[in-house]
């Protein structure tokens, strides 16, 4: 008979949550970040991967810019004022680089990686993506630039007869 392994809350898989609208770039990540030991988890939605993150609490979240429902820098934000200490990485193309600069600026990430992405990306960034987690100045202009997101929450739903 094998002994069982007992696994302790304290030595939980870190995880990581990926929210990159492109299948190469998502596979990638995951299979660099499970090399590394994480459990990865794959979303290509903005909306959702907030509930996501609000759900799994990741060690880390790996987020593109153009995202279906609700853009990366929004869902970003959405998800630093759901938690404080989340621990963003921007992923874009080198056309987008300065947007998603901004936005990483704006939304508190620890950092920024350009596509296509390989390991020793992953690597020589791995200090700044463990690294202090900085503040989100964009956070403050949240309600100012979508001021309707507050009202589409707190609509009531319709009863049906």
């Amino acid at each position: 008979m094998k002994p069982t392994r007992i696994v302790m809350a304290t030595e939980a898989e870190p995880t990581v949550l990926i929210v990159v609208d492109n299948r190469i770039t998502s596979g990638r990540l995951k299979s660099v970040m499970e090399n590394k030991g994480f459990k990865t988890h794959v979303c290509e939605d903005g909306d959702k991967a907030v509930d996501e993150y609000v759900k799994l609490r990741p060690d880390i979240i790996f987020i593109g810019l153009d995202l279906p429902t609700l853009d990366g820098h929004i869902a970003a934000l959405e998800i630093r004022e759901s938690d404080r200490k989340a621990r963003i990485v921007f992923v874009s193309s080198r056309t987008r680089r300065n947007k998603a600069e901004d936005a990483a600026y704006s939304a508190g990430a620890v950092a920024n990686l350009t596509t296509p992405i390989s390991k020793s990306d992953i690597e020589k960034n791995w200090e700044l993506i463990q690294g202090n987690i900085p503040e989100a100045p964009g956070l403050a202009d949240l309600d100012k630039i979508y001021p309707d997101l507050d009202k589409l929450e707190k609509k009531e739903p319709i009863n049906s007869p």
